[in-house]
C-alpha cells in the first residue's frame, strides 16, 4: 500500500500539465527531470501503439523498463463461455431436482447416471477449453490424443 502511495506521488516530469509543480513535496529522486528521445519505424511504431493501450508512449516506455506494466487480461472465449454457462444450467437443474427429494430416498440409476455425464462433460471442457483465446474450430484438439 505504501509502495502504491509512493508511486501515485511521483510526478511524471518536471513540468505538470497546468505548467507548474509543488517541488518541495518531492525529493530530488522523485521528481523527473531527464527526458530521452527515440525514433522508430512504422512497424516498431505500430507495435508500440498495439502495447501501451491508453497510457502515453513515454509512460509506457518507462514502465516497461521498470517491469511495472499493468497486466493484460485478454478476451474471453465466448464459445467456451457460453458451453459452460450450459453445463452450468444442467448442473444447476440437476442439483435442484436432488434437493427437491426426501431425505431418505435414494438415487436413481438414471439420476446417477444424469449426473455423472454432466460432471464428466463439464470436466472435459474446462481440461480442453481455452477460455482466454478466441475459438478456433478447425484447431481443435482431439481430447483422447
Amino acid at each position: 500500500m505504501t509502495e502504491n502511495n509512493t508511486f501515485n506521488k511521483i510526478v511524471v516530469s518536471k513540468h505538470s500539465r497546468n505548467g507548474s509543480v509543488n517541488e518541495a513535496k518531492l525529493s530530488h529522486n522523485q521528481l523527473r527531470s531527464h527526458c530521452v528521445s527515440v525514433r522508430f519505424n512504422d512497424e516498431e511504431l505500430t507495435l508500440l501503439n498495439e502495447r501501451r493501450g491508453s497510457h502515453r508512449k513515454g509512460e509506457w516506455l518507462r514502465l516497461s523498463l521498470l517491469n511495472k506494466l499493468p497486466a493484460v487480461v485478454p478476451a474471453i472465449n465466448i464459445e467456451a463461455w457460453k458451453t459452460l454457462g450450459e453445463i452450468s444450467q444442467k448442473l444447476n437443474k440437476l442439483v435442484a431436482h436432488l434437493d427437491s427429494k426426501s431425505y431418505e430416498s435414494s438415487l436413481s440409476q438414471t439420476e446417477l447416471f444424469a449426473v455423472k455425464r454432466q460432471v464428466s462433460e463439464l470436466r472435459l471442457h474446462l481440461i480442453t477449453a481455452d477460455l482466454w483465446r478466441a475459438s478456433h474450430e478447425g484447431n481443435a484438439k482431439n481430447p483422447q490424443g
